[in-house]
């Protein structure tokens, strides 16, 4: 039955203490994020009540309400009913100015990591849509569908590289809302670290220099962390100008200074910066994948369920970017995260056999389907977390297999999270690592599902007499760090 989005969406905005209590409202992948005027107002037990609503989280700068899959939905009919949406531009000046006293309250560490969240979570999409067609290519070149050079595949394989060849101009978009920059001169700026004539100069190796000072010769189509640097700039460039320019000029002036100024700073300074920081990441990444692989894999897989609860997952994002633009492949972070994901989808399955109610059937079944498929948190929150033995089973799971993997080298050459990491196991290491592949993940699949049914005995029985007898629930607040999906 088709659930009430709009019932629902009045419900919740009810239970964040009502539209006079939201500043602005944006969503991710599974989450709803309320920018509250005073999160004291908000009503934890009401919201986490209403059916739809998965769980609660509270960070610093954000409250956030777990929805699932359908939070695209629920977040549309809020912004119906006026709430004003965080990712246009037409949030008010006062709710700017309380968010700039929040961030004052946040440490620099939180602040990193809200920025990072901001600016990388509405790329998912893009790169998940990159993601799929890249694993299409695979199988055609796998099964000989079709050759590499035909025409369809070379398309094919353009629309692939596309969300990454341009990822700095999509992160220099996404951080100019988050830092308050002007969209348009961000994007110019990201641009010409891409310009075709830029790139062939490179290319050609001539001495490039501006005004006589040296430029680094230098790519940066797929990179991150230079995009990311220069905007964070560009909201001080953009200050320091407006001060000293007057008020009769400003509209010509303003823009025409901030690029002079900005472009300059980002090719001999910024750009070589970020691209050094990139490479460094990468090589740290590859001296633990051949040092310290195994050890790792198994910890980074049998923690990420924690490390996604704190918001940390979004930091590794730039991380596993920066390792697959400089080598074309990745052994750890991705690696690890297939290893949970399963992990977790396994686990609320095997709950669900054992629960007695069909809605705890139902959800722990769709959401152990959606966690299978890189989705985990309707499972982590909804089923795992909150009966707390499913999460051990989960956790069990995934450190076996990310064991197994770390020892095997198992390699993924295409940026999967799910089980559709499957198609993405063949590379240059050949047929050896996709066997390997495909048995870390059964591992994960079958060690969480038969931890996790030995251990789920009793745990549904032990919740419903917890809330009989009135024991408060676990506040799920995150106040020392950010969460994000």
């Amino acid at each position: 039955m088709k659930k009430d989005y709009q019932k629902l969406a009045t419900d919740i905005i009810s239970g964040v203490g009502g539209k006079q209590n939201i500043n602005s409202l944006v969503h991710c992948a599974t989450r709803l994020r309320f920018d509250l005027k005073d999160d004291d107002k908000a009503n934890k037990n009401q919201l986490e009540s209403l059916d739809g609503v998965v769980t609660v989280v509270k960070t610093p700068s954000q409250y956030q309400v777990v929805i699932g899959n359908a939070v695209s939905y629920v977040f549309d009919e809020i912004i119906k009913l006026g709430v004003i949406n965080g990712d246009s531009d037409t949030v008010t000046p006062s709710s700017d100015t309380q968010n700039d006293v929040a961030e004052k309250k946040e440490g620099i560490f939180n602040q990193i990591i809200d920025a990072i969240t901001a600016c990388m979570t509405p790329m998912i999409p893009a790169l998940t849509a990159a993601g799929m067609i890249k694993v299409i290519l695979s199988l055609a070149t796998t099964f000989n569908w079709m050759s590499s050079s035909a025409p369809t595949y070379r398309i094919l394989d353009i629309m692939g590289d596309s969300a990454f060849y341009f990822m700095p101009i999509l992160l220099a978009i996404n951080a100019s809302k988050r830092f308050k920059v002007n969209t348009s001169l961000a994007v110019i700026v990201a641009g010409i670290l891409l310009h075709p004539n830029f790139t062939a100069w490179v290319s050609s190796g001539k001495p490039i220099s501006f005004l006589s000072i040296p430029i680094v010769p230098d790519t940066y189509a797929a990179t991150v962390i230079p995009a990311l640097l220069m905007v964070w700039i560009m909201s001080f460039i953009e200050k320091g100008v407006d001060r000293i320019t007057p008020n009769s000029l400003k509209i010509i002036l303003n823009p025409t200074l901030i690029l002079l100024i900005s472009a300059p700073i980002a090719l001999i300074v910024v750009g070589p910066l970020g691209s050094f920081a990139g490479a460094g990441l990468a090589w740290v990444i590859n001296m633990l994948q051949g040092r310290l692989g195994f050890i790792m894999v198994t910890l980074l897989a049998a923690g990420m369920p924690f490390i996604v609860m704190t918001g940390m997952h979004h930091a590794l994002t730039p991380i596993f970017l920066s390792t697959f633009a400089s080598t074309g492949h990745e052994s750890l972070i991705l690696v690890a995260q297939v290893c949970s994901n399963l992990a977790q989808g396994a686990a609320a399955l095997a709950f669900g056999i054992k629960a007695k109610k069909p809605s705890q059937k139902s959800l722990a079944t769709s959401s152990g389907i959606s966690a299978i498929m890189g989705i985990t948190e309707p499972a982590m929150y909804g089923i795992n977390l909150k009966y707390k033995r499913p999460m051990i089973g989960a956790v069990i799971g995934a450190g076996v297999a990310g064991l197994y993997g770390g020892i095997m080298g198992v390699t993924l050459y295409v940026p999967q999270n799910s089980f559709m990491a499957i198609l993405g196991l063949n590379g240059s290491k050949g047929m050896t690592n996709v066997i390997n592949g495909v048995i870390m993940m059964a591992l994960s699949l079958s060690v969480s599902f038969i931890a996790s049914l030995i251990l789920s005995k009793g745990s549904e029985e032990t919740v419903e007499k917890k809330k009989t007898t009135n024991e408060p629930k676990t506040e799920m607040n995150l106040n020392s760090v950010s969460s994000i999906n």
